[in-house]
């Protein structure tokens, strides 16, 4: 069977209007698109779950078009012997009239109805024949309150040849058109795996994607047909196109004269875009005009006249490569070399040389690292790395090229760019064995969560470096090992290296900044609170330094005031450095600077902004495939959605960040633990919540988890304790967090404890103390602006004060707290206060805030946006998703809402909650 990836919208949209025939709405749908772009097999996909459904279904066919209801006659046959009566209507010989085959038509379907619905397929409906259609049509016409979905698949570029009445029935009320577009990263991404392509890297799947614009069946051509690691990564190369593609395009480029090819091979050279002067000067056109005229009849050139110079470029990046492929090496050649002559900007002339370029070549080789040197020198990371890959695969010096290509996958790898480092890991593998060739190995394998391989190979690479290692390679190494201690949460470890690689690094280096900003966050880890800060100086930057000299800095000041309790401070500096680092490619960076922002707007009650930013965190994440930060950014994603109870969502992002990598750095465990825990604790199971923190519990090294602010898992263990009966063991395990929160003055983790201590007192029988310590906990979380744990507290003191006799106390708590749940849309615990209220005869008003049951959380996000005028190609882009996701999210959204226009949403999202 073929693979099928991908479609969720799709497969909804099918689902709801098979719903909606259940009820007895008949629908309507033509499903539109590109030849390959999966149209088939979307109704395949979607017949094999719907349970309790006839099916009939017929085929136009190209060579049958004039075959009087041929189609017709297909969907009689499929019927089998009910299908007698319209066979016979349609008997070869007989004039048939469209309306006495509609009218039999319907009787079938009538017939059919009695045991269920019935889905009616005509797949290729543009090559069905003429009466066929107008049968159809007169039947469906007639469908009132039939349980019949018809499902129409067309090519995209045969819907304007259909007949009117036909798009008229369409447009009606019973009628939708879905409009198939390409396979997005993450369904080619699947496709690559259900093929048998273990660790597709974010990067190819992004590649694959604009080569074939997504369509299944071209990408799936490539990928079986042309193994990755022959793909060649230098940019504005093509990739090798499928066969069946290539064959087609010759035929085509065959007949074109040699004018109009000579042409087309120029612009193949030239790129994806071009103008006609370049490219008729290249291929030495004589007849510029007319050659492009020609090329376009054959489908091989679309050209823009709309400004000057005209523009040429392919009608599908699949006909560029089936061009490209065709040229062969000595012509390829000749034209990239000449093409360097005519072209002015000096990466596309690189870019020529490289592509023309048969042998290692010293002089382009120097060219390369000079131009790879001065693009790092100006943060342009993904260009310096490229540029310095191809000098060391030029270099006529073997072992000066393996070393520029350690070179630049270090660089690739300290700017978070994993993706692109591990496409190149089997090279590095079969190298000879060296303290750098060590060190990309070791930050490959902390980019895929292999702790203990990385841990083997840095002691390696720090083995192999003596007197004559280059101090920059030391330096790199030892903060290779900083980073691999902070991932296993060990403060003083992470301290020791990083003071080892400040040694070494030279001033102004991008490891010496990262060096220090990786001091601080191992500082505070170990509670050295002003040392942190003060490693951390020039956070603010120097308007006579590059934007990167302030970016490490400041996200680990963002950081360190998110722990302080100082959310505006925190939120300022990471919606900096998050914005700046994807800007300049810092890939690692920028997904940390965007999860911690989302952490910082969760605890300040900024719902939405902290869903827009956790996902764009997991989308840049996923781009670079580093892996070292995932469960922490996937973590974040599942706060909102499972504080709200949008279950679905949270436990889909907790499961990616559990099952993708193998999760053994501890940073990940606690991560992951930490939002199933946070899950449990809002659906009320606190077996769960104990059973997802016992790993935390059970860490070697206690830096960072026990330093109160960084991980905040204490109170939540405590309460899962109490409410499982083990009131005593969470006595003994809050007595040194409590001392270590007074110590610091850190007011939200001192709320959280007291909240804890204030249930396991109750549940110990002691209420004196309890009642301290609730009050405790109200206190320290009224000098601080997290409503949700302010709200906790509310919660948790309510009902002890209920229970305990104070009736009137407890109605206040939990009234206040039930309002700030419900501003905040945290329905499970809104029905918590609500179910403690009516325990005690209270009547809690009616909700005024967001209503949890309506939209989701990206739902919420999606229509907000789209309110105030963005579009959805804005929207994706803002969101880092693709536009079909938006699509997605907004139709929900209106259908929920019972709006259908962008202008209705503004005022409907306005309206109070009754």
């Amino acid at each position: 069977m073929d693979p099928f990836v991908g479609r969720r919208p799709e497969l909804s949209l099918l689902q709801e209007r098979l719903a909606d025939v259940r009820a007895g709405r008949p629908r309507i749908v033509q499903i539109q698109g590109p030849p390959g772009i999966g149209k088939t097999a979307l109704v395949e996909r979607f017949l094999d779950g719907a349970e309790g459904v006839t099916v009939v279904r017929a085929s136009g066919e190209e060579g049958e078009t004039l075959l009087a209801c041929g189609v017709i006659d297909q969907l009689a046959r499929s019927a089998g012997v009910r299908g007698d009566p319209l066979r016979a209507a349609t008997r070869p010989g007989d004039a048939a009239d469209p309306v006495a085959v509609g009218t039999r038509l319907l009787e079938l379907i009538g017939e059919m109805e009695t045991a269920g619905p019935v889905v009616l397929v005509v797949d290729d409906l543009q090559w069905a024949d003429q009466l066929s259609v107008r049968a159809l049509v007169f039947a469906l016409r007639r469908l009132i309150a039939d349980q019949v979905l018809a499902l129409l698949t067309v090519r995209e570029e045969d819907v304007a040849a259909l007949p009117g009445s036909l798009r008229r029935l369409l447009s009606g009320r019973r009628g939708v058109t879905l409009r198939l577009a390409g396979l997005d990263e993450r369904d080619i991404t699947d496709l690559a795996t259900v093929l048998g392509i273990a660790r597709f890297p974010a990067q190819a799947a992004h590649r694959l994607r604009s080569h074939t614009r997504g369509n299944p069946l071209h990408a799936r051509a490539v990928l079986e047909e042309v193994p990755t690691e022959e793909w060649g990564w230098t940019e504005g190369r093509p990739l090798p196109s499928p066969r069946s593609f290539r064959l087609v395009v010759r035929g085509r480029y065959a007949s074109c004269g040699e004018g109009a090819r000579r042409l087309v091979d120029a612009a193949a050279v030239l790129g994806s875009r071009s103008s006609l002067p370049l490219a008729a000067e290249l291929g030495e056109v004589a007849d510029p005009v007319a050659a492009a005229d020609e090329a376009v009849a054959r489908n091989l050139l679309v050209t823009s006249a709309a400004r000057h110079p005209w523009m040429l470029s392919f009608p599908h990046p699949l006909v560029r490569s089936a061009v490209y492929d065709a040229l062969g090496p000595a012509r390829r050649s000749a034209l990239h070399t000449r093409a360097a002559t005519l072209v002015e900007d000096e990466a596309t002339v690189l870019a020529h040389r490289v592509a023309a370029a048969p042998a290692p070549d010293a002089d382009l080789s120097a060219d390369l690292l000079s131009f790879a040197r001065r693009a790092a020198s100006r943060q342009a990371w993904p260009s310096a790395a490229r540029h310095l890959v191809e000098s060391g695969r030029l270099c006529s010096d073997r072992e000066e090229g393996r070393d520029r290509l350690l070179g630049a996958l270090m660089w690739m790898i300290q700017t978070g760019d994993a993706a692109s480092a591990a496409a190149h890991a089997a090279e590095v593998v079969e190298m000879p064995g060296s303290a750098r060739r060590d060190s990309v190995l070791a930050g490959l394998a902390m980019a895929r969560e292999d702790p203990a391989a990385a841990e083997e190979l840095l002691d390696g690479a720090w083995k192999r470096c003596d007197s004559g290692t280059a101090r920059e390679v030391v330096a790199a190494i030892a903060l290779q090992t900083a980073i691999h201690r902070y991932g296993r949460l060990d403060g003083a470890g992470t301290v020791e290296w990083c003071r080892r690689a400040l040694e070494h690094a030279a001033a102004g280096t991008e490891v010496r900044r990262t060096a220090q900003t990786y001091l601080a966050h191992a500082l505070g880890y170990s509670g050295h609170r002003a040392e942190a800060f003060g490693a951390i100086a020039g956070a603010d930057g120097d308007p006579d330094d590059p934007e990167v000299a302030w970016l490490q800095p400041r996200s680990a000041r963002g950081h360190l005031r998110l722990v302080e309790d100082d959310l505006d401070g925190a939120r300022s500096d990471l919606a900096a450095v998050a914005t700046t680092a994807y800007r300049l490619g810092v890939l690692n960076t920028a997904a940390f600077a965007f999860a911690t922002l989302a952490r910082a707007e969760y605890l300040a009650g900024a719902w939405d902004d902290a869903v827009v930013h956790a996902e764009r965190a997991v989308a840049i994440n996923s781009e670079s495939d580093w892996g070292f930060t995932r469960a922490m950014a996937l973590g974040i994603a599942a706060l909102v959605p499972a504080a709200r109870g949008e279950w679905t969502v949270a436990e889909a992002a907790i499961a990616e960040s559990a099952t993708r990598y193998p999760g053994d750095y501890e940073r990940s465990v606690v991560a992951i633990a930490m939002s199933t825990a946070r899950l449990a604790e809002a659906r009320g199971d606190p077996a769960a919540v104990v059973a997802a923190l016992e790993p935390v519990r059970s860490f070697p090294v206690r830096d960072a988890t026990d330093e109160p602010g960084f991980w905040a898992w204490q109170d939540l263990y405590a309460e899962g304790l109490v409410g499982v009966g083990r009131a005593q063991e969470a006595d003994a395990l809050l007595h040194p967090h409590e001392e270590a929160a007074a110590d610091r003055g850190r007011f939200s983790s001192i709320a959280r404890i007291a909240r804890a201590r204030g249930r396991v007192e109750a549940a110990c029988g002691r209420p004196e103390r309890a009642d301290e310590a609730f009050a405790l906990a109200l206190d320290a979380s009224g000098r601080v602006g997290l409503p949700l744990e302010r709200a906790k507290v509310q919660l948790a003191a309510g009902e002890f004060a209920r229970r305990s006799g104070q009736r009137r106390r407890g109605a206040e708590l939990l009234a206040a707290a039930l309002e700030a749940f419900d501003a905040l849309g945290a329905e499970p615990y809104a029905r918590r206060c609500r179910t403690e209220m009516a325990a005690s005869g209270l009547h809690p008003a009616k909700r005024t805030g967001r209503d949890g049951t309506a939209l989701t959380s990206q739902e919420l996000v999606v229509a907000r946006l789209a309110a105030v005028g963005r579009t959805n190609r804005e929207i994706a882009a803002e969101l880092v998703v693709s536009v079909k996701t938006v699509e997605f999210h907004l139709r929900n959204a209106y259908q929920k809402l019972g709006v259908n226009r962008r202008r209705q949403l503004a005022a409907r999202l306005a309206e109070p909650v009754s």
